[in-house]
């Protein structure tokens, strides 16, 4: 076929595809070429191409290749340049495969383009494909190709493949040293680094900055913390001055080691040399002092930056929470958005996990409201952190709200959400929808298999923990210490001494795990609540450490259980120690003498927590109906229906007696008449909780009630009745475990 030749007027076309053409100019020359059929010209077409690609207009530069009846290397290359440069890896590796089916061999300038899009996509089968043609098309010795290829293998996180390449590359750089030594050290391979850095330097390459901040960084993802700071310490006393991303990235690793010493030095370093305008270095200067309980500090660096930034808000509002401050994180978030600061998504999920994490829960539900309200998505982190805050106040209808909002976005399969939903229907008493979600899970770690144990084990079912158990087992999961606590805590709640101590030996002899305070913990809770309290205290006095305030706690709480004096009264001198300031501790020893009738015990004892300036937690239960979480206090008579409540308990109270129900005084622990212990129990908060949702659901639908505080046994035999005589299903979950009331029956079988 003869070739056309360009006239004046298609010369013009070169005027509008200079680098510096508009987009508009871009399409009137397109059009221009078809027009004219100057689509044989790749002098033409390849600007053309060029244009649309760096405009992003991608569908427009496909056309454009797609009319070229004959496309040349340079015209694939262009294209898959471009898409490479933006990011755009899944569109580069279509058009090379596209490039190679019409025969055409690449060359040097483009692979390593077409190895980034590998790296990019952390495609393992397209980068052995993709290093087996470039070995086939002659670029085996290439060093540049050779290069991109150990780049593409760290990304992959292949780093012996990585190794092998980089054993065969002829001419080895600072560049590729640095990759690889940068990638042995994020996988937290010190040796390995170490041993690069020291051939290097035996070739004559000299490490510059670059090479020390991937080390540094490295090394503090690995968790790694103390060889990160050892890292910075010799790359200063080599003479090299750390820059932002230094210090940016070993101050974590200074906050996690709680080195306030090392970071106060390093607030020092940053004054010094000027870096207190680099954002990153302020918010990891705040996060460190954070991590190291330094409040006051993390507010004066907030404060001496001239224009605040939303990472050092975010670091200042996490760090507060972390030191139990929640009240002022809430404050400071409130005052920055007040400020117009803009607060992003990382923003609203740290003081919604803030809250979730320090009993804040109905703060998180309105935070979570706040947040959509100012058009802030929500992501999977936001989820994840959110569906606590329901669990913990069985706030069922906002869980579900969570669960569909996850389902819409696709966030289903992330399995910090899954465990998360797990967890969140178990506390709200749906443990049949805690397993569903468990079941529908694509993949399962560590966490989902102990959130379903541990939903089961709340729920008492300590067969279906075991059987869980066991097949976690089975599927290849090792069992890690939180499963063993969740199992040993299932038998706790039934009574399963023998099972228990099964599963408490098999923790050293089968699984090479020693025992932490935790599963001593439960270990005393079920040998004392099954009445063994001589066999609970020996194995205290055995344990191979100290036992804390958890493990005399377990043990004054089955004292409290079998009303015993002697060994309760030893046991809370024990924690009167420990934590004087506990005021629980002080109730239960009341409690047991109160049982006995000895109430000149018990004056004393309220007269020293009155002394201690220590008061009584009071009896707080929740209940959710009507898309609304309602809170009762024990004794309350500021509720707006608590004239209705006490109308209804009253004529319970009257059918119930009929029926032969005497109210158990023995559970109100005051020296004080029957008939006012009697209205001391019906102000009791469960009661006031359950009888509050009779009043404003439909007939026959469940109740589900959280309590504070271990649930009365005057309560539980009122529950019981009023399941039966209402004919509804109640969920109480206390702090020991759930009741599922049904029938007139509990779930627990009188036993808890």
């Amino acid at each position: 076929m003869s070739r056309q030749v360009l006239n004046l007027s298609d010369l013009k076309l070169l005027h509008f595809l200079n680098p510096s053409s508009s987009l508009s100019q871009a399409q009137q020359a397109h059009a221009q070429i078809l027009k004219t059929g100057l689509s044989n010209y790749t002098n033409l077409t390849t600007k053309l191409l060029s244009l649309y690609a760096n405009s992003l207009c991608f569908a427009e530069a496909k056309l454009v290749l797609d009319s070229i009846p004959h496309p040349n290397l340079f015209s694939f290359s262009t294209l898959i340049h471009a898409f490479s440069k933006l990011n755009s890896f899944g569109n580069a590796l279509a058009l090379f495969s596209q490039m190679l089916s019409r025969g055409l061999v690449p060359d040097s300038f483009l692979f390593p383009s077409v190895v980034k899009a590998c790296a990019g996509l952390q495609s393992w089968q397209f980068s052995k494909q993709v290093h087996a043609i470039s070995f086939a098309s002659g670029f085996g010795l290439d060093s540049f190709v050779q290069s991109s290829l150990v780049h593409m293998y760290i990304k992959c996180d292949r780093m012996r493949d990585a190794q092998k390449v980089f054993d065969r590359v002829p001419e080895r750089d600072v560049i590729t040293y640095s990759a690889l030594i940068s990638g042995y050290s994020r996988r937290g391979c010190v040796d390995e680094a170490l041993k690069l850095l020291d051939e290097m330097r035996a070739l004559g390459f000299e490490p510059n900055v670059v090479l020390w901040n991937g080390m540094i960084a490295g090394f503090s993802q690995s968790k790694l913390y103390a060889s990160t700071v050892a890292v910075l310490r010799k790359m200063h006393s080599e003479g090299f001055e750390p820059d932002g991303s230094s210090i940016s990235s070993v101050l974590p690793a200074v906050g996690d080691l709680e080195g306030l010493d090392i970071g106060i030095q390093i607030h020092g370093y940053v004054i010094k040399q000027g870096l207190k305008s680099d954002k990153c270095v302020v918010s990891a200067l705040v996060d460190m002092y954070g991590k190291c309980a330094c409040t006051s500090e993390m507010s004066r660096v907030v404060g001496e930056m001239e224009e605040i930034d939303v990472g050092a808000c975010n670091a200042l509002v996490t760090g507060l929470a972390r030191n139990g401050l929640v009240d002022n994180a809430l404050e400071v978030f409130g005052q920055f958005k007040g400020q117009g600061v803009e607060l992003n998504i990382v923003s609203w999920t740290s003081i919604i996990a803030s809250c979730s994490q320090n009993g804040k829960d109905m703060e998180a539900l309105e935070l979570f409201r706040e947040m959509q309200i100012e058009g802030v998505e929500p992501n999977s982190m936001t989820i994840s952190c959110l569906l606590p805050a329901c669990g913990n106040i069985a706030a069922l209808m906002h869980g579900k709200a969570a669960h569909c909002f996850a389902l819409r976005r696709g966030m289903i399969s992330d399995v910090y959400v899954g465990s998360a939903l797990i967890d969140m229907y178990a506390n709200c008493g749906k443990i049949q929808l805690s397993r569903l979600c468990f079941d529908k899970m694509p993949t399962r770690n560590l966490v989902c298999w102990n959130a379903v144990m541990s939903g089961y084990a709340m729920h008492g079912k300590a067969k279906e923990t075991m059987e869980i158990f066991h097949m976690m087992q089975r599927s290849g999961q090792k069992p890690d210490i939180i499963s063993f606590t969740c199992v040993l805590s299932a038998c706790s709640q039934n009574g399963l001494t023998e099972e228990g101590w099964y599963y408490f030996n098999s923790m050293s002899k089968e699984h090479s795990i020693e025992a932490r305070i935790e599963h001593y913990a439960c270990m005393v809770t079920l040998l004392g609540r099954a009445g063994k309290l001589d066999e609970a205290y020996s194995m205290i006095k055995k344990m191979p450490f100290e036992p804390d305030a958890c493990v005399w706690g377990a043990l004054l709480s089955s004292c409290r259980v079998h009303n015993n004096v002697t060994l309760g009264e030893s046991t809370a001198k024990m924690l009167f120690n420990l934590e004087p300031e506990n005021p629980g501790n002080y109730i239960l020893l009341s409690n047991i003498y109160a049982s006995k009738g000895m109430w000149t015990e018990v004056d004393r004892v309220r007269d020293t927590m009155k002394s201690l300036g220590l008061r009584k937690n009071p009896g707080c239960s929740w209940i959710e109906f009507k898309n609304k979480v309602h809170m009762l206090l024990a004794g309350d008579k500021a509720h707006p229906q608590m004239k209705q409540i006490t109308e209804k308990l009253n004529r319970l109270s009257s059918e119930m007696k009929r029926s032969g129900y005497l109210p158990n005084t023995h559970f109100v622990l005051q020296d004080v008449e029957e008939q006012e212990k009697e209205q001391i129990l019906c102000g009791h908060s469960e009661k006031l909780a359950v009888v509050l949702g009779l009043l404003n659901t439909p007939p026959g639908s469940s109740l589900r009630v959280i309590k504070n505080l271990r649930i009365c046994g005057d309560c539980h035999s009122v529950i019981k009745f009023i399941s039966s005589l209402e004919g509804r299903e109640i969920s109480v979950r206390d702090t020991n475990r759930f009741h599922h009331f049904k029938d007139g029956v509990c779930s627990c079988g009188d036993y808890w």
